[in-house]
């Protein structure tokens, strides 16, 4: 009985690990929901010469319930956030109380003058900063995986892995009463 485990055992691991109700949910991205612009985020710039830093005020949809909420950031602070597709450390949207707004255009201007601008892509995803004629840099509003999906998934690991111990067992247990049904001198073969 003892070879009989030490063999079925391995392939019952494999079962669990690879291909059972676990594995299912940890390597499905069905629970995975991102927070993103929405397709008309409203975008506002304003700039903060005592932080220098800007602003940034825009709205944002959640995949999971398709709530939008305006948020806040400030742009240098998050740059490496956003970048690497993390939620922004989020500022109060009050905090544009007596910041001097940044024009935004979604074209290229005329003129440009000497002051802070923006210019915004069709797609309101991502914008340019410019001071006067020199471009400071192209920056993509946040897109993060709202952290939701990993939390699910540990609630629900303790439900798939007993529902795969469930299974495993079945299946030895029915390769066990196999084999005694082929009577008192059946061995198991060996390899």
């Amino acid at each position: 009985m003892v070879k009989w485990a030490v063999r079925v055992l391995p392939l019952l691991l494999i079962l669990f690990f690879e291909s059972g109700c676990t594995y299912a949910l940890w390597t499905n991205g069905n629970l995975e929901d991102y927070k993103e612009p929405t397709q008309n985020p409203d975008l506002h710039l304003y700039e903060s010469q005592k932080r220098k830093d800007f602003l940034v005020v825009y709205r944002e949809i959640s995949e999971r319930n398709d709530a939008i909420h305006t948020r806040a950031y400030w742009l240098n602070k998050n740059e490496t956030r956003v970048d690497k597709q993390h939620a922004p450390i989020y500022a109060s949207k009050k905090s544009v109380d007596h910041l001097p707004a940044v024009p935004i255009y979604y074209s290229m201007p005329e003129k440009s003058g000497q002051g802070f601008y923006a210019v915004c892509e069709t797609n309101a995803e991502s914008f340019t900063l410019f001071s006067g004629e020199r471009e400071m840099g192209t920056y993509r509003l946040p897109v993060y995986n709202d952290g939701w999906g990993r939390v699910e998934k540990v609630a629900l690991t303790p439900f798939a892995a007993t529902t795969d111990v469930a299974i495993a067992g079945g299946y030895a247990g029915i390769y066990l009463l196999y084999c005694m049904a082929q009577g008192p001198g059946f061995t198991i073969p060996a390899k």
